[in-house]
C-alpha cells in the first residue's frame, strides 16, 4: 500500500477511502484499485490499476498526468502485464467535476478499466447502473376498535346477585353516610352472579372502602356495583349474561364479616336497588 501512495503520489486515506479498503489493508495480487486524482490533475474519471500477479511493478495514469513519458490517456503494457487506459465517458468527453458535488440520479458511471495480465488489450467493464429502491407502500392504520357495547337485557327486572338476608337496607345509616346499595351476608366464597347482561366497566380495588369491586354497565343506561369481593373473575371491557359469576364473597374493604355490597345507578344517581329485584 505505501508503495504504491509513494509511487503514483496519492493520498494513502483517499485511495483507502476510494476502494472501500478495510483494515489491515492487504493488497491481493490482481485486485483492481482506483487511483484519487492529485493536485492539479486533469478532471475526469479516476484511473485505475490492477496488481500483477507476478511481480510488484505496476504502471498508470495518475489523475490525468504522463507517467514514464508516455501520452497523457494512455500507458502501454509493460514488462508487468499491466496497461492503464485513461478513457471519456459514453458519449463524448469527461465533464468537469466540481468537488462536493452528487451526480444526479440516473447518471452514467465512469466505467472502470481492468488491465489484463498478459498481453492482451484492455477490456473495460462497465459499472452497473445504481440500485432502484422501490417506493415503500403506503400502509392505513385502522382506526381503534369501539367501545364493546353491552348486550341487551332481556328482563326490565335484575336478578338477585347471591342468596342471603340483608344486613343493611337501602338508606340505611352506616356510621355518618347514608347506604347508597343494599348489602346482602353470604359465605365467604360464594360465587357472585352478574344480575344482568351487560359489560363491565371496572373491576378492581382502587375504589377505598369498596374492596373488590366491579361495575356492570348494562344497556338501558344502568349500571350495577358488586363490592367486598374476594376474588373478580371478570375484567373491563368484558361482556356478560345475567347470572355469570364475576367473582367470589368476600371480606374486603370496610367491612368486618363476609358480604356483598350491590347498588344500583341510574344516570351516575344510586337508586333503590330492591325496586329492581324480583
Amino acid at each position: 500500500m505505501l508503495a504504491i501512495v509513494r509511487r503514483y503520489d496519492v493520498s494513502m486515506p483517499a485511495l483507502i477511502a476510494l476502494n472501500g479498503l478495510q483494515p489491515p489493508y492487504a493488497l491481493q495480487s490482481g485486485q483492481t484499485l482506483r487511483l484519487p486524482g492529485s493536485p492539479g490533475s486533469v478532471p475526469g474519471p479516476a484511473p485505475t490499476i490492477t496488481l500483477p500477479s507476478s511481480n510488484g511493478v505496476t504502471t498508470g495514469v495518475v489523475g490525468g498526468a504522463t507517467m514514464g513519458g508516455a501520452p497523457l490517456n494512455t500507458v502501454p503494457s509493460t514488462g508487468s502485464g499491466l496497461a492503464v487506459q485513461r478513457l471519456p465517458p459514453p458519449g463524448g468527453a469527461a465533464a468537469p467535476v466540481v468537488p462536493g458535488t452528487v451526480p444526479p440520479a440516473g447518471a452514467v458511471t465512469a466505467p472502470t478499466v481492468v488491465a489484463p495480465t498478459t498481453g492482451a488489450p484492455t477490456s473495460i467493464v462497465p459499472k452497473p447502473p445504481p440500485a432502484t429502491v422501490p417506493p415503500v407502500a403506503s400502509t392505513t392504520v385502522p382506526p381503534p376498535a369501539a367501545a364493546t357495547q353491552a348486550p341487551p337485557r332481556t328482563s326490565s327486572r335484575f336478578a338477585w346477585p347471591v342468596t342471603g338476608p340483608v344486613i343493611f337496607g337501602y338508606n340505611a345509616p352506616i356510621g355518618s353516610k347514608r347506604n347508597q346499595g343494599i348489602n346482602i351476608a353470604a359465605a365467604a366464597g360464594t360465587p357472585i352472579k352478574a344480575a344482568g347482561a351487560g359489560t363491565v366497566r371496572y373491576a378492581g380495588n382502587g375504589v377505598p372502602g369498596y374492596g373488590n369491586l366491579v361495575l356492570i354497565q348494562h344497556s338501558d343506561g344502568l349500571v350495577t356495583a358488586y363490592a367486598h369481593a374476594a376474588s373478580l373473575s371478570v375484567k373491563k371491557d368484558d361482556p356478560v349474561t345475567a347470572g355469570q359469576t364475576i367473582g367470589t364473597v368476600g371480606q374486603t374493604g370496610a367491612v368486618d364479616q363476609p358480604q356483598l355490597h350491590f347498588e344500583v345507578r341510574k344516570d351516575s344517581a344510586p337508586v333503590d336497588p330492591t325496586k329492581y329485584l324480583p
